[in-house]
C-alpha cells in the first residue's frame, strides 16, 4: 500500500495515505486517487460499498482478476472525468465485459439493430414534445420507427405486404389473357386502389408529421413513394379508356415499378447500398464516361476495319452498339465482325475492354469497402449505452 513517513529522531514511522488506494488487477498493480473514483458513485470502484467485498485485508490492496489491458482504459476514463477509448487489438465483446464488469455501461445491453432508427419507445417519442406537436412527433416516431410500438411494428409489416401484393397484382394484370377480360380488369382495378389508397394515406400522413419538411423533399425515397402513386391518379382524371391510347401515359406508368423502391426503407442492407452509391457518384460517373469513350473508340476502329457494302456495320452508330455489347461482355450476336482482321482486332478490344471497365471498378469497391466499414463502426458504438459520462461536451469515444 502507499503510504506516507514522518521523521522522528532516528526512527520513521510510517502511515497509510487515505487519499490514494492499490488495485491489483492479474497481478499487475495500479495506484490511483480516491478523489478520482469518488466521482462516479454508481461505478464498481466509485462505490465503497460495491468495491468491498474485492478488498485483500492481508495485502491492503482490491484485487480483481479481470483484463489487464482493458483496465488501463478503465483508469483512463477515472482519471479525465469520463473519456475512454479502446485499446487497440483488443475485441470489441472483451472490452464491452470488462465495461459491464465494472459498471461503465449498463447490464441490459442491448445490440445494434440493423434498421436505421434510434432506439425510442413510443412513450419516448411522444415524451419529446407538447400539445400538437407532442402528438406530431408520435406520429411521426409511429410511421418511421417500427421498433417504437407494436402497432408501429404492425404498420411498417403491414405496409411491406401491400407493396408485395401491389407488384404482384401490377404484373398478373400485364398477361394477355387477362387484358381483355372485363371481370379482371375490374378485379385489378380495385386491387390497385386499395394499395394505392394505402400508401397515398401512408405519404399524405408522413408529410404532415415530418419534422423539416425541407429534410423529407430531399429524401430520395420519399419521392419514389410519390411517383408510386402518381399514375393511378392521372389515368382517373383522364379516364382509363382515353388514357390507355396515350404514349405519354404508357410512359408515366413505368413509374408504378416504383414501388418496389418503396421497400427500400424496411432494409438496412440496401439501404446501405443507396448510401454507397451516393457516395460513389464521381466514381460512376467516371465509369460511365469511360465506358462512352471506349464505346466510341472501339466502334470507331471496327467501322473503318469492317467497311464493305455488304458489312452489318453500315455505320458508326452501328458500330457502336456492337463496342457497347462487346465492352459489357454480353454479346448478342446480332452484329459481329466477319473479316479476319475484323475478328482479330474484336477479339483484342475484348481483352481490353474488361481492363478498361475494372480499373473503375476497384474505386467503387473500395468505397463500398470503406462505407461498410463506417456502418459496422457505427453499429458498434450504438451498441454501447454510456451512462456515467458528466456531460455530453466533456465526454468521447475515439
Amino acid at each position: 500500500a502507499v503510504v506516507s513517513t514522518q521523521s522522528t529522531g532516528n526512527d520513521k514511522i510510517a502511515y497509510p495515505n487515505p487519499d490514494r488506494i492499490t488495485i491489483n488487477i492479474s497481478g499487475k498493480i495500479f495506484e490511483t486517487s480516491l478523489a478520482d473514483l469518488n466521482k462516479f458513485p454508481d461505478t464498481l470502484l466509485g462505490n465503497p460499498d460495491l468495491r468491498k467485498p474485492h478488498y485483500d485485508i492481508f495485502r491492503d490492496e482490491y484485487y480483481f482478476n479481470r483484463n489487464q489491458v482493458a483496465f488501463d482504459a478503465i483508469m483512463y476514463y477515472y482519471q479525465t472525468g469520463g473519456e475512454i477509448y479502446q485499446p487497440d487489438g483488443l475485441p470489441d465483446l472483451v472490452f464491452e465485459r470488462e465495461l459491464e464488469f465494472f459498471q461503465l455501461i449498463d447490464d441490459s445491453l442491448e445490440i445494434a439493430s440493423e434498421t436505421p432508427e434510434p432506439e425510442l419507445t413510443h412513450s419516448q417519442i411522444m415524451s419529446q414534445g407538447t400539445g400538437f406537436w407532442k402528438w406530431r412527433s408520435a406520429l411521426w416516431g409511429f410511421l418511421e420507427y417500427p421498433k417504437s410500438s407494436m402497432p408501429a411494428r404492425i404498420w411498417a409489416t403491414s405496409n411491406i405486404f401491400i407493396i408485395i401484393i401491389s407488384v404482384i397484382n401490377l404484373i398478373w394484370e400485364s398477361l394477355p389473357r387477362y387484358r381483355e377480360e372485363g371481370a379482371s380488369v375490374a378485379a385489378f382495378f380495385v386491387v390497385d386502389t386499395i394499395c394505392v389508397s394505402y400508401f397515398t394515406l401512408d405519404l399524405v400522413l408522413r408529410i404532415l408529421s415530418t419534422p423539416s419538411f425541407k429534410t423529407f423533399v430531399s429524401n430520395v425515397l420519399n419521392w419514389f413513394d410519390f411517383l408510386a402513386i402518381i399514375p393511378f391518379y392521372v389515368e382517373l382524371l383522364i379516364g382509363r379508356e382515353n388514357a390507355s391510347g396515350l404514349a405519354a401515359f404508357r410512359i408515366l406508368r413505368l413509374f408504378r415499378i416504383t414501388r418496389l423502391f418503396k421497400l427500400i426503407r424496411h432494409s438496412s442492407r440496401m439501404m446501405l447500398m443507396m448510401e454507397v452509391v451516393s457516395n460513389c457518384l464521381s466514381e460512376l460517373v467516371m465509369l460511365f464516361l469511360t465506358w462512352v469513350m471506349g464505346t466510341l473508340i472501339f466502334g470507331t476502329i471496327m467501322f473503318y476495319v469492317e467497311e464493305s457494302p455488304t458489312s452489318e456495320f453500315q455505320s458508326i452508330l452501328h458500330s457502336c452498339w456492337w463496342a457497347a455489347v462487346t465492352m459489357t461482355t454480353v454479346g448478342y450476336g446480332d452484329v459481329y465482325p466477319e473479316t479476319p482482321l475484323g475478328q482479330s482486332i474484336g477479339s483484342i478490344i475484348l481483352f481490353l475492354s474488361m481492363i478498361y471497365i475494372a480499373l473503375p471498378m476497384t474505386l467503387i469497391v473500395s468505397k463500398f469497402s470503406s462505407t461498410l466499414a463506417a456502418h459496422q463502426e457505427s453499429n458498434a458504438e450504438r451498441r454501447r449505452k454510456w451512462k456515467k459520462i458528466p456531460s455530453k461536451s466533456k465526454a468521447a469515444l475515439f
